[in-house]
C-alpha cells in the first residue's frame, strides 16, 4: 500500500462512517415506537438490524482510524492488520494504541507508559470484535449461534446475539466513539491534541459510562411509557 491509497482508504471509510451514522438514526428512530406499542417481535428484528449496522460502523470507524492521514506509517498499519488477523479485533486495537504512543514527545517519563496502560484496559473493557456477531447473523444465525464449523451450537455468542438490546448497543457505540477519539488524537496530533484533550475525553468516557452500566432496556421501556402518560394527560388538561 502507498500513501495515496492510505489517503484514499481514509477518504472511503470517512464516507462510510458518516452514511452508517445515517443508517443507524433511521434505524433507530422507529424502536421507541414499536415499544410502546408492544411490537416486541418487531423491536427484536429492528435490534438485530441496528447490531448489524455497529458491526459495520465499529469497523469502518477503527479503519478510519487506522488510515488517518499524517498517522501510523504504512508498516505500522500492516503491523495493526497483521494483529488483527492473529489474534482478533482487540488486539488490533492493542497494536494500533502501542504504536500510537511511541509518537509521544517524552516517551521516558510516566505519562506514555500510563496511557498505554489505561487506554488498554478500557479496549480490553469495552471493545467487541464486531466480526463475530456480524457474520452470525449474516449467516442466518439469527437466534442461534454455531461454532465456526457449524457442528455444534455456540452458548457464548448465542448469549451475547440474545443479550443485544438498543442499551447495550448505546453503550458500545459510545465507548467506541470516545476511543476511537482518543486513539485519534494520539496520532494525529500527539503532542498537542491528544495532551490538551486527553482527560476530558477519557473522564467523560467512564463518567458516561458509569451512568450507562445503570441503565437496562426494562428502565428504557418504563421511562417511555411514562413519558407517553404524561403526555396524555396534558393533552387531556389542555
Amino acid at each position: 500500500m502507498e500513501q495515496e491509497q492510505k489517503l484514499a482508504i481514509f477518504r472511503a471509510q470517512t464516507a462510510n462512517v458518516r452514511e452508517l451514522e445515517i443508517a443507524w438514526a433511521h434505524i433507530n428512530r422507529p424502536i421507541n415506537a414499536l415499544i410502546l406499542q408492544k411490537q416486541d417481535k418487531s423491536v427484536e428484528v429492528t435490534t438485530k438490524l441496528l447490531a448489524l449496522v455497529y458491526c459495520a460502523l465499529a469497523e469502518a470507524v477503527f479503519s478510519k482510524l487506522l488510515h488517518t492521514p499524517h498517522g501510523l506509517t504504512i508498516d505500522e498499519i500492516q503491523q495493526v492488520k497483521d494483529a488483527a488477523s492473529r489474534a482478533g479485533v482487540k488486539h488490533a486495537w492493542l497494536k494500533c494504541t502501542e504504536l500510537a504512543v511511541r509518537r509521544i514527545d517524552g516517551i521516558k517519563n510516566s505519562h506514555a507508559p500510563n496511557v498505554t496502560k489505561k487506554v488498554g484496559t478500557l479496549i480490553e473493557r469495552y471493545i467487541f470484535d464486531p466480526s463475530l456477531i456480524r457474520n452470525k447473523l449474516a449467516h442466518g444465525q439469527w437466534s442461534v449461534a454455531l461454532n465456526s464449523a457449524n457442528t455444534s451450537v455456540n452458548d457464548k455468542l448465542t448469549n451475547e446475539i440474545k443479550e443485544h438490546s438498543v442499551v447495550e448497543l448505546y453503550r458500545r457505540k459510545h465507548a467506541l466513539e470516545h476511543l476511537a477519539s482518543i486513539l485519534e488524537d494520539i496520532i494525529e496530533s500527539p503532542n498537542k491534541a491528544h495532551r490538551r484533550d486527553y482527560w476530558t475525553h477519557l473522564t467523560r468516557l467512564e463518567e458516561e459510562q458509569a451512568e450507562l452500566d445503570q441503565w437496562t432496556f426494562k428502565n428504557k421501556v418504563d421511562r417511555l411509557f411514562r413519558k407517553k402518560s404524561y403526555a396524555q394527560r396534558e393533552g387531556v388538561s389542555t
